[in-house]
């Protein structure tokens, strides 16, 4: 069992929640540093409103801000002897003694107690904006991580504004440069390099304002109102931009830095294929009809005992006709996989069996049929000419008029025998199926599978137990029972999730959803915990990482459905302080 690999688990959990609102549904967007952001970035992220992150900090249990996980890459940096692998090392390392305590934090990195925050690009130049409470704190860590590393840097300036370089290089390119300024408690962190110039770095320092800024567009209070974020972050990924500089329809700084990347690497003509003027037309309608990846809060609560984020991410699609074919194969998700309700882990998948194949030569068919006039594209149809959907064809048969499917683990335990490997002591359990016709999904279902010709389900509702059908390499000390609760047929141990069952005999299998998920990170690793621990073949080391996991209550849920803004995943984030 690797200790590191449940941490780095939880880490990521986590990382997605690293975004706030204070159920603020304003939509006017008034940060000043907007007006130095370029209305063209092709990526951004904004704390736009103050996030407070010395509750925040207070709150997440050591394990879980990923300290423990960076002593062995330390480590491993240190010995290759390279400076900017001994420079990533320091930084690391002062990152790792800074989770002891926030005033530790807050003394090595300057951050205020509410923070604020920006990401964008200049083209390929990355630009990173903090909003601190101590400006040269920042500052001074980078550059005593630069001095422990053997990195030599200048101060500059450039109209006024004062900045550090530090020299880095980068498989034998020089004039490669981590950029650091601050200037009124805004720090900026940037990288030059051979494919920037004086104007790009005036942008990032915010010396020059780009032509047009963010902040002279309504783009982010348009993917407010139209996403229902609550305007304390966003972010997106604007495809459209991206699709143009790879083709070339437009002159944009990304195009132009995209274009002397590829001639310094001798690999200029890698994007002609796709840069005549039928491929720059077709390419920028496909990405219209997708135009970004949009990311945001829309409500949560932080104080000193919890956290409760909710959070959107939506995959933006302007094709309707396709969003309305997508939209008919959603299916019934059951209401207790529709929240987080105190159970360790559930996985519900919603969908119309029926309309999988309708969906599948819908999309071949749009495919195969749609004028393009780019080479490369008008070759990927041509080989879609031979796909054969025939393979679901079969499956719909079979499975017609299923609506879904969830499978919802309420309590578990088990421990590990030397002799007989794991040993489930414990289940509290419900596994259902969906189907507009239960009873005759059943009885087709029989006839295929031998061991259900000979379980009779009552049409009452009533379960029978199933313990001796089912093939176990390992005693089952628990009954498992079976019912067909109205339009549901429902596989069950265990008193919570035979509650469970009864509630579904009352719901109608409507199209609700597509794919849900909810898992308690505590409930799942103490088991686990246990068992690996009583095996006694772990390291005093390993055992305190494992023990340092304990106390993570953490809570996620995560729900994906296709509504008429494209493909929308929606999370919720409860952190409980213990």
């Amino acid at each position: 069992m690797n200790s590191k690999l449940l941490a780095g688990g939880a880490v990521a959990i986590v990382a997605g929640a690293f975004l706030y609102s204070q159920s603020n549904t304003s939509v006017n967007v008034e940060l000043s540093q907007l007006q130095h952001v370029p209305a063209d970035t092709p990526i951004f992220y904004g704390q736009l409103k103050p996030f407070p992150y010395a509750k925040y900090f207070e709150l997440m249990p050591s394990a879980m801000k990923g300290g423990n996980d960076l002593t062995p890459v330390v480590a491993q940096l240190r010995t290759s002897g390279d400076p900017n692998a001994l420079f990533i090392a320091a930084l690391l390392e002062k990152y790792q003694t800074s989770l002891t305590s926030y005033d530790t934090f807050k003394s090595t990195w300057g951050f205020s107690d509410e923070s604020m925050g920006l990401f964008y690009s200049q083209g390929l130049m990355p630009i990173f904006r903090i909003k601190v409470g101590e400006q040269t704190a920042l500052l001074n860590s980078i550059k005593e991580s630069a001095d422990e590393a053997g990195i030599s840097y200048s101060d500059e300036s450039s109209q006024g504004v004062t900045y550090t370089q530090f020299a880095l290089t980068l498989d034998g390119i020089d004039d490669i440069h981590l950029i650091a300024s601050a200037t009124d408690n805004w720090v900026t962190l940037t990288l030059s390099s051979p494919l920037t110039n004086e104007q790009d770095l005036r942008i990032a320092l915010g010396v020059e304002k780009p032509v047009k800024s963010l902040a002279d567009t309504d783009k982010l209070a348009t993917l407010i109102n139209t996403f229902s974020l609550d305007g304390n972050s966003v972010g997106y990924v604007d495809h459209q931009r991206i699709a143009n500089a790879l083709t070339g329809k437009e002159n944009s700084r990304l195009h132009q830095m995209l274009k002397e990347l590829l001639n310094k690497a001798q690999q200029g003509n890698a994007l002609s294929a796709i840069s005549t003027p039928e491929c720059q037309d077709d390419i920028a309608t496909i990405a219209a009809k997708w135009p970004a990846t949009v990311s945001g809060t829309t409500k949560t609560r932080i104080t000193t005992d919890y956290a409760n984020f909710d959070v959107k991410a939506v995959l933006q699609s302007t094709d309707q006709d396709l969003l309305n074919t997508l939209q008919a194969i959603r299916g019934f998700v059951p209401k207790h996989t529709t929240q987080l309700d105190g159970q360790v882990l559930s996985v519900a998948y919603g969908v119309d069996v029926a309309k999988v194949m309708p969906l599948a030569n819908t999309l071949t068919g749009a495919i195969k049929s749609a004028e393009f006039n780019c080479g490369p594209i008008v070759a990927l149809q041509n080989e879609m000419q031979d796909v054969s959907t025939a393979g679901l064809a079969m499956m719909s048969g079979f499975a017609n008029g299923v609506q879904g499917m969830s499978v919802s683990v309420q309590d578990a335990a088990f421990t590990i025998d030397d002799y007989q490997g794991p040993q489930i002591d414990k289940l509290d359990a419900i596994v259902t199926l969906s189907a507009t016709d239960a009873h005759g999904l059943y009885s087709i279902a029989q006839g295929f599978v031998p061991p259900l010709a000979n379980i009779k389900l009552p049409a009452n509702g009533d379960a029978v137990l199933i313990n001796e059908y089912i093939p176990s390499p390992v005693p089952l000390n628990f009954d498992i029972k079976m019912a067909l609760k109205g339009n549901h047929i429902v596989i069950f141990t265990g008193d919570k999730s035979a509650q469970i069952a009864d509630t579904l005999e009352s719901q109608s299998v409507t199209k609700n959803g597509f794919v849900n998920m909810a898992f308690d990170v505590q409930k799942i690793l103490l088991p686990l915990l246990d068992s690996v621990a009583a095996t006694g073949q772990l390291s005093d080391e390993e055992m305190a990482e494992l023990d340092s996991l304990r106390h993570q209550p953490v809570s996620v849920y995560f729900a994906t459905d296709i509504t008429d803004n494209g493909i929308n995943m929606e999370s919720n984030v409860q952190i409980t302080k213990e």
